[in-house]
């Protein structure tokens, strides 16, 4: 049976925020997301999460490159080189359609690149090619609910 797609979302535009649970109300998905507003945020929140749980399993990350404080790209860098953390799917998701973040975020061994759609509807239906995606995906034992994640 598919594992729901759970989603910790490195955002930190409230309206995003809003239009991505929006977009998931829309599909009507049952995804719990967690959000933090930025890199430095984020890998708080998955370091507690390796002795809390927050953020239930099977989980995706959707990524912003432009943030304060820890941008995308070095959130994604250090997250690759983090013993525990670094085998996490993770998709850029974010308005920069420029060729130098998508490279870089594939160097950095991105997921995926996911420019954000301009419309709900459009939203809607990122939200379920990749809510499908990953239904079709096997996941790991180590990121299985009551599985720990270790590398």
């Amino acid at each position: 049976m598919p594992q729901e797609m759970n989603i910790l979302l490195v955002e930190d535009n409230d309206l995003d925020i809003e239009l991505l649970k929006r977009g998931l109300r829309k599909i009507d998905s049952a995804a719990t997301l967690v959000c933090a507003k930025d890199g430095i945020e984020a890998l708080k929140v998955l370091e507690d999460d390796l002795a809390t749980s927050q953020v239930p399993r099977p989980f995706v990350i959707l990524l912003d490159v432009n943030m304060p404080r820890m941008n995308g790209h070095e959130f994604l860098e250090k997250l690759r080189a983090t013993q525990g953390l670094r085998d996490l799917q993770v998709f850029m998701f974010t308005t920069s359609a420029n060729k130098k973040d998508v490279d870089l975020a594939y160097d950095r061994n991105a997921s995926g690149y996911i420019v954000k759609p301009n419309s709900l509807s459009e939203l809607a239906q990122v939200l379920t090619s990749l809510s499908s995606y990953w239904s079709i995906c096997e996941i790991p034992s180590k990121m299985m609910p009551n599985g720990a994640i270790s590398a």
